[in-house]
């Protein structure tokens, strides 16, 4: 099915006219909870749905380890996980402490496999009747890149 998206009327902030913009807005097809995945990948591979329970755990456990030696992980064509965070910039170099850091985060780059597969998603434009997708309509725009809440609501 690919991505899925809306057309939002947006009115951003930098511009100084105010004047209203329409942009594409991803809308969710749903969520994999960690259960099912386990019991899918269990079907596919032939093993316990327990055993790959305690697989991704234990490389859960070992991937924060390493990420919170400083590490970045590459987890073969899945992709690596980069520690990084977001700081506030000082007037001098002795201004800059650690407590300039506001925000730890682990940023993921796809792999090979994840790459292929965006490179060739299909993106379908949504029509849902008597729905308006503008900012503030439905008071939950909750910050996020695309918007919506991510959780596959399609009214964010």
């Amino acid at each position: 099915m690919g991505l899925q998206y809306v057309v939002a009327k947006r009115v951003f902030g930098f511009d100084k006219d105010k004047t209203v913009k329409y942009v594409a807005k991803s809308v969710g097809a749903g969520e994999l909870d960690f259960d099912k995945l386990c019991a899918k990948v269990s079907r596919i591979i032939g093993i316990h749905r327990k055993t790959v329970d305690l697989v991704a755990a234990g490389l859960v456990d070992i991937m924060s380890e390493e990420i919170d030696d400083g590490k970045t992980v590459r987890l073969g064509d899945f992709g690596l996980f980069r520690p990084s965070f977001v700081g506030k910039c000082a007037d001098t170099e002795t201004g800059v402490t650690a407590s300039n850091i506001v925000r730890k985060r682990i940023l993921f780059s796809p792999g090979k496999a994840f790459s292929a597969m965006l490179s060739k998603m299909s993106v379908t434009k949504m029509t849902v009747p008597d729905m308006d997708y503008t900012d503030g309509s439905n008071g939950s725009d909750s910050g996020n890149p695309d918007g919506g809440s991510g959780d596959g609501n399609p009214l964010g």
